[in-house]
């Protein structure tokens, strides 16, 4: 990718699984780590528990984004629920040479997709369950997944992101996001 190109990414989940919350993280975590320009897309549809749902972000390194619309040629997917690769309208979004990260205990076969396809895989919901980073409808997604694209990209790191989840969720909170990013962080996989 060159340095002067928009990087866009698309998340994939279900409602209460912290896409859209992970997107607006990511926007924040690329601007701290010095990109020139950031942008977070939610789309909010039925609003519900469960229901699939989509985030975007766009994020450049160079120069300033004018455009606000819907990503539909990302370079990563990130997926919070591997079932929704099951959905044809999710299916035609991936492309030739797109990097996915899928929260997954094991790899899965992407020829389906395309060619050239990288798949990284994080067990979060595991990661999730064992440190008890769970709210009413299941585990908190997003922190986990974040730190796992920031390992297999290297747009941030560790310390870029105790810094936007201090600011965003405050000192109480620190110890058991970072606790999560950081096994996120090492254990992330290419598959």
């Amino acid at each position: 990718m060159s340095e002067s190109e928009i990087i866009e990414v698309t998340m994939h989940g279900r409602g209460g699984q912290t896409a859209i919350t992970a997107s607006q993280l990511l926007a924040e975590l690329a601007y701290e780590k010095g990109f020139k320009d950031t942008i977070a897309i939610p789309i909010i549809g039925a609003e519900r528990r469960g229901a699939p749902i989509q985030a975007f972000t766009k994020i450049s390194k160079n120069k300033p984004i004018k455009t606000y619309d819907s990503v539909v040629n990302p370079h990563y997917i990130i997926v919070f629920d591997r079932s929704l690769l099951e959905i044809p309208r999710i299916q035609e979004t991936i492309h030739d040479g797109v990097t996915i990260l899928a929260n997954s205990k094991e790899a899965f076969n992407t020829q389906k997709f395309g060619k050239n396809i990288k798949l990284f895989i994080v067990d979060a919901t595991g990661i999730c369950i064992e440190n008890q980073f769970m709210h009413s409808s299941g585990p908190i997604l997003n922190i986990p997944m974040l730190g796992a694209f920031g390992k297999i990209t290297g747009y941030y790191d560790l310390k870029i992101m105790e810094k936007v989840i201090r600011k965003e969720f405050g000192e109480r909170r620190l110890e058991k996001n970072m606790s999560v990013a950081k096994s996120a962080y090492e254990l992330v996989k290419e598959a």
